[in-house]
């Protein structure tokens, strides 16, 4: 594969489960091996931010409404993707979809992705990802821009991304909002 002049080896993932582990994050993206630093601090809250009420909205959801379709929510668990080649992505946040299979990873995207942008990650990467998970069964993904203060929300079934300055808000998700205020 040659990307703007340069070129790159697909590893497959035998390969990259077999990477020394370090300091820096790995992802496998259709193949290519992705590296980023460790994630700073303010990101990680973001993360967090977001992660703890909506965890908690999903608890009392899945209450009120036992027969509710979703899973659990996580920060940085790891998803291994269909295709060839095969891609191995670790979302800031996620929302599995119930039942979801897997062992040592989950299988297949999860239901809901949320990507906190920070300074190191690439239009590229971040494109690959959203059409990586929308492609193996996302049904929404959220890309998140601290900075701007907005999000772009992708879903498998419409055409075009959307814009969101307010709050996280889905249908996949009744009666839960969360500003974009308070997590960023």
């Amino acid at each position: 594969m040659t990307v703007m002049g340069t070129t790159t080896t697909l590893m497959s993932l035998a390969e990259f489960e077999r990477l020394a582990e370090g300091p820096d994050q790995v992802e496998l993206l259709k193949g290519e091996l992705v590296r980023m630093p460790p994630p700073q601090r303010d990101h990680m809250e973001i993360c967090h931010r977001l992660y703890d009420p909506l965890k908690a909205a999903v608890t009392r959801l899945k209450t009120a409404t036992p027969n509710a379709m979703l899973g659990n929510v996580y920060i940085e668990m790891g998803y291994l993707l269909s295709g060839d080649p095969r891609s191995w992505l670790r979302p800031d946040v996620s929302l599995t979809h119930p039942q979801q299979p897997g062992d040592r990873y989950y299988e297949g995207a999860p239901l809901m992705v949320f990507e906190v942008v920070s300074e190191n990650d690439t239009a590229r990467e971040l494109e690959g990802k959203v059409a990586a998970y929308l492609a193996d069964g996302a049904a929404e993904v959220w890309v998140i821009y601290p900075d701007t203060r907005h999000a772009w929300v992708y879903d498998r079934g419409s055409p075009a991304a959307r814009r969101e300055t307010r709050s996280i808000r889905s249908e996949l998700l009744p009666g839960i909002e969360i500003l974009l205020d308070e997590i960023l």
